[in-house]
């Protein structure tokens, strides 16, 4: 009945005399121009494609939705991508980064919300900054990772890898579990620093393969690369283990 009611107001019969005659005619009332309000509840959402703040226009520094002129700061969208929130090209290949331009946009970001810069604000404006901020610290720190960043885009195809998920390849596994004897035996540094640097060239071989797999989306491909990569990452983290400790 509300809704009958509402529509019945927003049409106005009116009576007027067309050739003498009278007519009635209908009159549609014009419905109020909407306006935008500031918020900073988790329901306000603002599009990263915005260059220019919703509130007072005027252009915003970064890539994150909040201005730093009128102090309004707004939630983001839930299905925001990495690429997205820092202003990074997606296509045509998303696992090819600039880390220079990565780094400058993460700076960018993190100098208009950073919880620091909104300290004199209000609760919710400074609750709002906080879960940016730290948003835009978990993209950056995935996107910058080569692993990481693979592991990322993959999930994003749909395409998880489980910490159960091993290489089928047994000579490739032979490898590692050579690499890791070495580790854990080694006398000399040399031992290890010779290993770590030969590691170093598996991962950025690696690497070069997963940039053509993913620039051809064959992403069951780029999986088994992605897991290789990973067994070649915790070599290298106990190799640094090693020499950090001799």
């Amino acid at each position: 009945m509300q809704s009958l009611l509402l529509r019945a107001s927003q049409r106005l019969l009116v009576t007027t005399r067309v050739g003498g005659s009278p007519r009635t005619v209908l009159n549609r009332v014009s419905p109020r121009p909407r306006t935008f309000h500031a918020s900073v509840s988790r329901r306000t959402e603002a599009k990263p494609s915005f260059k220019k703040c919703p509130v007072c226009s005027q252009p915003l520094l970064s890539s994150v939705p909040a201005c730093n002129k009128c102090w309004n700061i707004f939630a983001l969208p839930k299905d925001i991508t990495h690429h997205e929130l820092l202003g990074l090209n997606y296509d045509p290949n998303p696992f090819i980064i600039d880390v220079p331009t990565l780094k400058k946009r993460f700076r960018d970001a993190q100098s208009v919300c950073h919880p620091d810069s909104w300290a004199s604000r209000n609760p919710e404006k400074q609750e709002v900054a906080q879960a940016l901020s730290a948003r835009v610290n978990h993209a950056y720190q995935a996107l910058l990772d080569p692993l990481l960043r693979a592991e990322y885009i993959l999930d994003c195809n749909q395409f998880h890898i489980a910490e159960s998920d091993s290489v089928q390849d047994m000579m490739f596994m032979a490898e590692i579990m050579d690499a890791r004897e070495t580790i854990d035996e080694a006398e000399e540094p040399l031992q290890v620093e010779g290993l770590f640097e030969e590691n170093e060239d598996k991962i950025a071989e690696t690497v070069k393969e997963l940039e053509t797999l993913f620039g051809e989306r064959d992403f069951a491909a780029a999986k088994g690369a992605a897991i290789r990569l990973r067994y070649l990452t915790g070599i290298r983290r106990a190799a640094k283990r090693w020499l950090d400790n001799h």
